[in-house]
């Protein structure tokens, strides 16, 4: 077939993308094929894959944060108790 970037037709792979041109030279529109739907249920996936990281990750900061505040506690405690001896 034709390569659509430059206006002579509609392009259409294994993986049912039409590519076809736009009305100006230096864009193309891109249409995903109804019949393969299965790139909107992965990106959704990997959406929630995403949301579930940030989330993991923000638990995981506030870990970090609870021990760091208890070891200076105790390095604080020591260092009182060094400084009162």
């Amino acid at each position: 077939m034709a390569n659509p970037i430059y206006g002579s037709g509609p392009l259409r792979s294994r993986e049912g993308l039409i590519s076809r041109p736009a009305a100006s030279s230096d864009e193309i529109q891109l249409r995903i094929d109804p019949m393969h739907t299965d790139l909107e249920e992965e990106i959704s996936g990997i959406h929630n894959k995403k949301k579930f990281r940030a989330l993991e990750m923000k638990g995981v900061g506030q870990e970090i944060e609870t021990e760091a505040k208890f070891q200076n506690g105790i390095i604080s405690q020591l260092y009182y108790r060094e400084e009162a001896g």
